[in-house]
């Protein structure tokens, strides 16, 4: 009997197959909420090492590498990239973008910025920087790679469930940027290694928010398209994009005039316009993951549904 009590309980929990796709959308979210938990968890773990040290702050984000921020730094990128790729967009071009910029976030990550800074509670020097890039740049490529062939694999030859569908174009050239970019970041680390450690960081760092400023540019164009405006009417991802736009202005001035401090700010507000953007996007998409189709206009009924039946009976 206690068997019984205890198989029933258990098997109660078992998913069935119509529960397949809240199963999915549930994931769905999930995954989204994490990059905002884990944007909100690396401003947090350089704040609190801020209010450590009392004196002085890093001049970048990456920068905290070097103080005990570094776990929580590169395990936060690394997890924002694997999301960014497993995560599906509403659409082939965004779904690009994503990819992109999450092969971008682990090699941010991994290959840290060249200058360790002044400023930390615990400063780690960059004697062992140089052995710790060949270490996770291997492993990170040798994944890359298998993950590359398993897309390629999956795209072409579909699944069980799902019968096999010829890849769109713009799938095709997300896999060929892809591919050429895991082939030339192969190469630059396998025969150009002083280049690839002095330069990876940055290239990596400054395309990640150009796919990211890419993703909210095409987001405004096609949430007015799914609602049958104007490409280029102003909605709520234009308004982001503006102002991701205009911050980028304000810091070339602030490096112009040579501010220490100008990559600190702007990593710290363009990932918060990040995060508002991917919070506005995630209560839109709420319901199923996709961009919302606005529902059918509701028409007037013709004059004589409108009227009220006679009562039976009468004449």
């Amino acid at each position: 009997m206690a068997m019984d009590f205890v198989g029933a309980g258990v098997g109660r929990g078992l998913d069935k197959p119509r529960d397949r796709g809240r199963a999915a959308v549930t994931t769905w979210r999930y995954l989204r909420l994490a990059l905002i938990g884990l944007a909100i968890g690396l401003a947090c773990a350089v704040l609190y090492e801020r209010f450590e040290v009392e004196r002085c702050w890093q001049t970048s984000i990456s920068a905290y590498y070097y103080t005990p921020v570094q776990g929580f730094f590169v395990g936060a990128l690394v997890t924002i990239g694997v999301c960014l790729i497993c995560l599906r967009g509403a659409s082939d071009g965004e779904d690009v973008l994503l990819n992109l910029a999450g092969i971008c976030a682990p090699v941010v990550a991994l290959v840290p910025t060249p200058s360790t800074g002044g400023c930390g509670s615990v400063l780690t020097d960059t004697a062992n920087r140089t052995v710790n890039i060949t270490n996770n740049v291997t492993a990170l490529l040798v994944v890359s790679w298998i993950a590359l062939a398993a897309a390629a694999a999956l795209g072409f030859t579909g699944t069980r469930e799902d019968p096999p569908q010829k890849p769109s174009p713009m799938d095709l050239i997300g896999f060929g940027l892809a591919l050429g970019a895991l082939a030339l970041g192969t190469y630059a680390f396998a025969g150009q290694r002083a280049w690839f450690d002095a330069n990876a960081h940055d290239l990596a760092a400054f395309s990640m928010f150009g796919f990211i400023f890419l993703n909210v540019c095409l987001n405004a164009v096609q949430r007015n398209l799914v609602r049958g405006q104007p490409p280029f009417r102003v909605n709520r991802y234009t308004l982001v994009a503006l102002v991701m736009l205009a911050d980028a202005v304000l810091h070339v001035v602030l490096w112009a005039n040579e501010w220490a401090y100008w990559v600190l700010t702007a990593e710290f507000s363009l990932i918060g316009l990040f995060a508002l953007f991917w919070g506005l996007q995630t209560g839109e998409r709420w319901a199923d993951g996709v961009s919302p189709v606005p529902a059918p206009e509701r028409r007037s009924p013709p004059p004589e549904a409108a009227r009220d039946p006679e009562p039976v009976g009468q004449a």
